[in-house]
């Protein structure tokens, strides 16, 4: 009968732990937001003057707007680090991600556009 309810108990912790993981993850639609705004700043931190060549980024620049990212985003570096190890366990989630970013840039590029 203990053995029972010890393996219940378990079983039981087992589960709460995998939830209280997934409370940490930032959702599908905050992921994109936050991944879409970093790959846009990087972009821009290529073109900032001062860098040698087109393949250098600015990484003062770069890691000064990732900061600010994250706090327009509510989200801690802790979070993001954990969320994004999480999606890259899960590449069909992460490609979920980038294809909602495909599209939301598609967007933005058609707004400048016109």
């Amino acid at each position: 009968m203990y053995r029972v309810l010890f393996y219940l108990f378990f079983i039981l912790l087992l589960i709460g732990q995998s939830c209280k993981e997934k409370e940490n993850i930032l959702s599908l639609k905050q992921m994109s937001g936050v991944l879409l705004d970093m790959h846009l700043a990087e972009s821009y931190a290529q073109q900032i003057p001062g860098n040698k060549g087109a393949d250098l980024k600015n990484q003062d620049s770069l890691l000064r707007f990732n900061a600010d990212i994250l706090r327009k985003h509510r989200v801690t570096e802790a979070q993001f680090k954990t969320s994004i190890n999480w999606y890259k366990q899960r590449p069909d989630l992460l490609d979920s991600i980038y294809q909602s970013i495909l599209s939301e840039y598609i967007i933005m590029q058609a707004k400048v556009n016109k």
